[in-house]
């Protein structure tokens, strides 16, 4: 697959916009040579990277119809759609305060799929057969660690059950997209497989462990090279 001067457009969450948690300032910063500007470089791909830092589908849903009203892509554009991570994530603060409540992910799962599926429909119209990239994995102990700042640990986790669960819960919405890309029949590039055969699983996740570091960074990229060179 030669995808020289190709245009890409990518739209996505935090992870695809490059954003790594810096360890000595306790920040998030954009990482300079993430998986997606090398990509580009290494390519000589045009990419146009809509990815944001808490962008959800229902966000995403918005911006797009308004973005694909503006600049109407060509049939021949490359779409890269990446979400889920913080569809799936909770108010962990609400949990903290009263872990026997009802409490609800940002999107719940079938509200997810729908919406996945109505972005997708968005851009089927403009005769573009998107790209869906399946979720890196989480590291459940760091999350949970990082999540719990300033809260009660022993809260959040009576009402996860184990700290597996929050690893299993973030699965099914990967699994969802790699469910939806098969009944549309589109393409997934499969970052999480390639992660979770690593040597060094952990050693690709920065503290908060949910955000891949620049060794994760690297893992994406390899995955979006092999992606190219397989189709």
């Amino acid at each position: 697959m030669d995808i020289e001067n190709s245009k890409i457009s990518i739209w996505g969450d935090s992870i695809l916009k490059g954003v790594v948690l810096d360890e000595a300032s306790g920040r998030y910063r954009v990482l300079e040579n993430n998986c997606v500007d090398r990509f580009a470089k290494l390519t000589g791909s045009v990419v146009n990277n809509h990815a944001s830092f808490g962008m959800t589908t229902g966000k995403a849903m918005e911006r797009i119809g308004k973005s694909l009203k503006r600049n109407a892509p060509e049939p021949d554009d490359i779409v890269l759609i990446e979400f889920g991570g913080n569809d799936c994530d909770f108010r962990w603060d609400e949990i903290s305060a009263n872990p026997g409540a009802l409490h609800l992910p940002r999107t719940p799962l079938a509200a997810f799929g729908s919406t996945l599926q109505a972005i997708i429909d968005l851009f089927k119209s403009m005769s573009i057969k998107p790209i869906l990239m399946a979720l890196p994995p989480l590291e459940p102990g760091r999350f949970l660690d990082w999540i719990s700042r300033g809260l009660d640990r022993a809260n959040i986790l009576s009402w996860l059950g184990d700290v597996q669960k929050i690893y299993r819960w973030q699965e099914a919405y990967s699994d969802t997209v790699v469910q939806t890309a098969m009944d549309n029949g589109l393409r997934v590039v499969n970052v999480r497989k390639d992660f979770l055969l690593a040597d060094d699983y952990a050693g690709k996740f920065c503290v908060d462990g949910m955000h891949p570091n620049e060794a994760g960074h690297d893992s994406i990229l390899e995955s979006f090279l092999a992606y190219v060179r397989s189709a």
